[in-house]
């Protein structure tokens, strides 16, 4: 059966839709990649004045009003692990590189190996179901808090993936 010229018309259409759908995801992730790593820049002191953001230029440590020491041992206690998520978040396993934000539960629970428990105080969205609208909606999890809570529970990205081997074995 040969295509009409019609269908391969839109066949093309589609292709180029996907192709640019795709450069724009890319595109995105890059900008987003850059976007954290000058964020992180100017956390670490890194920033001039120049050019700095009104919240960066608020929370330089020449800006900081001292405080005592105990607290200050708590802040710096707490920027501490803070970096040390924010670093574990910028580490994308390979099937994570172009994957999309959400993750199905199933998905999240094999590939994670969170429970169930661990996925309901995370952020779901509802989308209708694509296989059979009359379907319950599906229950959509966003991926970064999925992966920083799977990779908190296991002691970060090596525990993580030491458990996915004892579990698939």
């Amino acid at each position: 059966m040969a295509l009409t010229e019609e269908q391969k018309e839109r066949i093309k259409q589609n292709r180029e839709r996907a192709l640019r759908i795709k450069k724009e995801r890319m595109e995105r992730l890059a900008k987003e990649k850059e976007d954290a790593d000058k964020k992180r820049k100017l956390n670490q002191g890194g920033g001039g004045r120049e050019g700095e953001t009104l919240q960066a230029a608020t929370i330089r440590n020449e800006d900081v009003v001292p405080t005592s020491n105990k607290k200050q041992k708590l802040l710096e206690a707490g920027k501490k692990r803070q970096q040390e998520e924010e670093k574990d978040d910028l580490e994308l396993e390979e099937f994570e590189v172009g994957a999309s934000e959400w993750i199905t539960k199933s998905e999240a629970m094999k590939m994670y190996c969170v429970p169930q428990g661990t996925l309901a105080v995370c952020q779901v969205e509802e989308r209708p179901n694509p296989h059979h609208a009359s379907w319950k909606p599906m229950k959509l999890y966003l991926r970064s808090q999925v992966r920083q809570k799977g990779r908190k529970r296991f002691g970060g990205l090596e525990g993580l993936m030491e458990e996915a081997k004892a579990i698939g074995k």
